[in-house]
């Protein structure tokens, strides 16, 4: 039995799914980001529920993850996001995976690896309009045709960019970037290219711009029931399908006084229990990406915080939920053992504890299992260096 484990509600998935189709324009399609391993999820398991109900496009950053899809039974539409390298091309054009071109050299190089295949491969064109990462600018695009013209291999499917800002509640940028992306995409079919397919949006512009939807929208955030920023909120109805869970493995009451964790910094008010999870920041457990602050109520607050930490004052201190009560961390977060001041509320060795565990750095060998239903569909367990293995049950 798993001492710490994550739950998936695809059903959960499956509605924020058919949420963001509801307000899709009659001419576009949801094109799921499923990098990442669904952004914690699991790419496989959210990529086959979605393709159950009909998603017919995924998005992953890397050549490796859309194998992993290709390997697990995806038929639909895999378009590659990130840069990618000549020792991957044989199994990604093998596999029918749809890369993304942002560099001139790397055309005629992928052409002559399509001619020893005999297979072509469809490409879509990265325009680069702001977000200073990869993609073709304005005068690269003349040379780009040229030599597109003498690699007959390589067909063209579609053309996108990327908003750097969308989120932001300012839109200036973001509007120059798609004016930018009119421009370019408008100089491309001078010069006699004309994909089938465009789109620009990701889930936040998908909500501020529908207008905008093109042939596609790449919605990661939304579909993982997270709004792309606090403003966004309400805006569809989206249900959290993650939930993460340890259990309580050592409980002891101890009195007053009593001192908690590395530099003991915690130290009880009261007579109270101390339970013992078996997870830490080697799973994930306390770690946030760093963010930069956006304007100065978010500086001040990351001013105090630090402020009165200096003085043994732990604002923000993490916390948990056991039998529907929130109770906190005491102390510092360990590798991979937690110790919780459960107070004195009835409670036993075996309890399960819901945990904030972040997606994105949730450790991957963390066992998950995902439920439709109301059942178990399936589980997950991943060995150091292995990748994902699925175990099918039969309950369903």
């Amino acid at each position: 039995m798993a001492g710490t484990w994550i739950e998936v509600d695809l059903d959960a998935l499956v509605k924020n799914y058919q949420e963001v189709i509801k307000h899709l324009r009659p001419e576009a399609r949801c094109m799921a980001v499923v990098k990442a391993d669904a952004y914690g999820l699991g790419a496989v398991q959210v990529a086959l529920a979605l393709e159950r109900v009909g998603c017919e496009a995924f998005a992953v950053t890397k050549i490796e993850e859309g194998l992993i899809l290709r390997k697990q039974g995806i038929k639909g539409l895999i378009l590659v996001l990130g840069p990618t390298t000549q020792e991957e091309w044989p199994l990604a054009i093998a596999a029918k995976l749809q890369l993304t071109l942002t560099e001139l050299s790397s055309i005629p190089m992928l052409n002559e690896v399509c001619s020893e295949l005999h297979q072509d491969v469809s490409i879509q064109l990265k325009l680069e309009t702001g977000m200073g990462r990869t993609g073709f600018r304005l005068s690269e695009l003349e040379t780009l045709t040229i030599s597109l013209t003498s690699a007959p291999h390589l067909k063209i499917v579609g053309v996108y960019t990327h908003f750097a800002r969308a989120v932001q509640k300012d839109k200036r940028y973001t509007l120059g970037q798609y004016e930018q992306f009119r421009a370019l995409t408008a100089r491309l079919e001078e010069l006699g290219i004309r994909p089938m397919w465009k789109h620009v949006c990701n889930s936040a512009a998908f909500l501020d711009y529908p207008e905008w939807h093109h042939d596609f929208v790449r919605i990661g955030t939304l579909l993982i029931g997270h709004y792309p920023g606090p403003r966004f909120i309400g805006k569809l109805t989206l249900i959290d399908p993650w939930i993460a869970k340890s259990r309580i493995v050592h409980l002891r009451k101890v009195p007053k006084g009593t001192y908690v964790g590395y530099q003991s910094i915690y130290r009880t008010k009261s007579e109270t229990q101390l339970a013992v999870i078996p997870v830490g920041y080697a799973d994930g457990l306390g770690l946030a990406p760093h963010f930069v602050p956006q304007g100065w109520i978010d500086f001040f607050k990351i001013l105090i915080k630090n402020f009165a930490a200096l003085f043994g004052i732990f604002l923000g201190q993490e916390r948990v939920e056991l039998k529907g009560r929130t109770v906190r961390v005491a102390g510092k977060i360990g590798m991979q053992l937690t110790v919780i001041d459960v107070g004195l509320q009835d409670c036993a060795l075996g309890d399960e504890v819901r945990i904030p565990l972040r997606r994105t750095v949730a450790n991957p060998r963390l066992h998950r299992k995902y439920k439709q239903g109301g059942q178990i569909l399936s589980e997950r367990t991943m060995e150091e260096g292995d990748l994902p293995m699925y175990t099918e049950y039969l309950q369903l």
